[in-house]
């Protein structure tokens, strides 16, 4: 029975899918809460028309201070697994690149047995605590918030957001005298050292040959240093 009570309730909640809350989305007046398209076609962001129109509000984000992931709608299918990303790139594309800074293994955006009802406005889903750790420099970056729903079709969910990232209080985040003297190699080598800090986003079921498996919390192959977990 409770099977299928949680079968009854995903099909309810079809047209009440999530979309990112906070941080404020990218295209919010074109964006819907669909999942990607199964070919990778609209793969990142939900590429669409005016798909990387600025938010009314800006996000900005001090290095090492927490921040808040949240949504709108109820569809949790089950809950999932979540990440948040950051790209150097304002409007992304298929080629750029995405560096991990935070993995949520299991009940995000909910922990549910199905969905929370049917309501696309929803807000009872559970919201999450992040930070830009100090090996992201300050600067502007686009924010994904990706989900691999634990219930129902294989899919892969993705939002974006304009975020400005500015200085922190660690140490790595202080320049002093030396730091102006860096030849360019040097300055290029240490880019490259925090790049390499955080791994690529995962990417799954977007007819690339990854699939994740039905009823089961997606576990990270690279989630990253910083891991939350149900």
């Amino acid at each position: 029975m409770a099977l299928l009570a949680a079968a009854l309730t995903l099909l309810s909640g079809t047209n009440a899918h999530m979309i990112m809350k906070t941080p404020s989305p990218y295209g919010a007046a074109s964006i819907n809460n669909s999942p990607l398209d199964p070919s990778g076609s609209d793969f990142p962001c939900k590429q669409r028309g005016g798909v990387y129109d600025p938010p009314a509000s800006k996000n900005v984000m001090p290095i090492g201070v927490d921040q808040t992931l949240s949504f709108t709608g109820s569809a949790v299918h089950g809950g999932g697994s979540c990440q948040i990303s950051l790209s150097k790139d304002l409007k992304p594309t298929k080629s750029s690149k995405w560096m991990v800074i935070h993995s949520i293994e299991g009940g995000c955006p909910a922990k549910a047995e199905g969905n929370l009802g049917n309501d696309p406005n929803g807000s009872g889903a559970a919201t999450f605590k992040y930070k830009v750790p100090s090996g992201i420099d300050p600067g502007e970056y686009t924010l994904a918030w990706t989900w691999f729903n634990k219930i129902g079709n294989r899919e892969m969910y993705m939002n974006c957001a304009p975020i400005t990232v500015t200085g922190g209080t660690g140490k790595r985040d202080i320049m002093d005298d030396d730091t102006f003297n860096t030849t360019a190699n040097d300055a290029s080598d240490e880019i490259f050292k925090r790049d390499a800090d955080f791994p690529e986003m995962f990417k799954a079921n977007l007819g690339d040959g990854c699939t994740t498996p039905d009823s089961k919390d997606v576990q990270f192959p690279q989630p990253g240093a910083s891991v939350e977990k149900a």
